[in-house]
């Protein structure tokens, strides 16, 4: 199958489902606005979820209502730096001249081009910069707040900015839209803010089975040339995600591309070939996930869920625990720090810790617990280490002895019948 580029991370022309949250976030910015205030709406959760794809839902929502909002992309220098932050606002809206010169930004028929003497803050220019109808900021990857070296000059302006939008003292309506993986919320932490309203604390998930569904079919349609896919592959398809955005782009992206190269009717063998593919693009997603984490460190985490359901949990303390041979007390906190930046680790409404995926649950069981796995090579080149994470050599695993679902026979041969390609 020849492997087409197409971006589609992040994107989100295939979108359906997330109905709850995109409700509940009108229903916040409709009392933010009514009291003329705003605060940060976080959505949280492991990396493939589908986070950058709901913040542009959201965005595009916002900017399509009937009183819409001035929605600006931003970036953590932009919390910290004026300059850099009035450019990113110029690109929502028009900065009149007049707010820029109290504020101290020179600019060019409503762009941005510098700064004079006496710059002002980023909270200065947000209390002058007064949208009509509220402005959203959305801020993607939020983790790397925690990059911000502490005690530093950039951390204490950072901080003030995060604590006047979320606090809601801007004068005006501003919310802060911003997602990131399962450390966020202790980068906040890190910031000053640590505590989110309920309704504001969105922890991303698996989609519901219609959802994925509907999601393969508008991308088979799209990018594979058909009127209508087989019903038999999007069902199979659909098992093999587990309704994981990631997983569901990989495996409806090679079905698209697969029907692409044949250009013809497709047979249950073609099925099978999109179905191995799209293990193949999963396996590399889980690969790197875990790069970065040796392979007795993926075998210490796959024997504390060995015993456990997919959606089984284990204490903090109990992983802590298992690494005390390995490491020292600082360094296996920074380990677990990486588990959860990596994706493979996520926190729980409980507080306990589990893999966030079904299929990742079993992958690092298989191959880490029951030794499935083949040794794994040691790469020469070494990572240049984050400041939170512990950064190990990277690790390629053989992804043999996958098991593969099959779905009904009947339904598959029923499915052939209506199925036609557009070309």
């Amino acid at each position: 199958m020849n492997s087409k580029f197409r971006r589609r991370r992040g994107r989100a022309e295939y979108f359906h489902g997330r109905d709850e949250i995109m409700d509940t976030f009108d229903a916040v910015l409709e009392n933010y606005r009514s009291i003329n205030e705003g605060s940060t709406f976080l959505i949280k959760g492991p990396p493939g979820a589908g986070k950058t794809a709901l913040l542009t839902k959201l965005s595009q929502k916002a900017l399509a209502a009937d009183d819409p909002w001035a929605v600006a992309k931003i970036g953590v220098k932009d919390l910290y730096d004026p300059v850099s932050l009035a450019q990113a606002l110029g690109k929502a809206y028009f900065i009149d001249a007049e707010i820029a010169i109290e504020v101290g930004i020179k600019v060019v028929a409503g762009k941005v081009v510098g700064h004079v003497a006496g710059l002002a803050t980023p909270t200065e220019i947000l209390r002058h910069l007064t949208p009509e109808t509220g402005l959203i900021l959305v801020l993607d990857e939020a983790q790397r707040l925690r990059n911000i070296p502490n005690e530093s000059e950039i951390h204490v302006v950072a901080e003030d900015t995060l604590n006047l939008i979320h606090n809601g003292d801007v004068g005006h309506p501003v919310m802060l839209l911003t997602a990131g993986l399962g450390t966020t919320e202790s980068a906040y932490d890190s910031l000053g803010v640590s505590r989110f309203e309920d309704n504001c604390r969105i922890r991303l998930g698996s989609l519901d089975h219609q959802s994925t569904c509907a999601v393969i079919r508008d991308l088979i349609v799209a990018e594979g040339g058909v009127v209508k896919p087989p019903p038999s592959w999007v069902k199979d398809i659909a098992e093999h995600t587990h309704g994981w955005p990631h997983h569901i782009i990989s495996y409806a992206g090679a079905a698209a591309d697969h029907l692409v190269d044949i250009n013809r009717m497709p047979t249950e063998e073609d099925l099978q070939i999109v179905l191995a593919q799209g293990r193949v693009n999963q396996i590399d997603y889980y690969q790197t996930r875990a790069k970065g984490i040796s392979k007795k460190d993926r075998q210490i985490l796959a024997q504390l869920f060995i015993d456990l359901p997919p959606d089984g949990t284990v204490d903090k303390e109990d992983i802590m625990f298992a690494f005390k041979e390995k490491y020292t007390v600082e360094d296996t906190c920074k380990f677990f720090e990486n588990t959860l930046h990596r994706g493979i680790l996520d926190e729980r409404q409980d507080g306990d810790y589990g893999i966030p995926i079904p299929s990742l649950h079993a992958w690092l069981v298989d191959e880490y617990a029951r030794n499935k796995s083949q040794d794994i090579p040691q790469t020469s080149k070494q990572l240049s280490p984050m400041p939170d994470q512990i950064l190990l050599p990277s690790n390629k695993d053989d992804p043999s002895g996958v098991k593969k679902d099959k779905g009904d026979d009947e339904d598959k041969r029923k499915g052939q019948g209506e199925f036609s390609m557009e070309r």
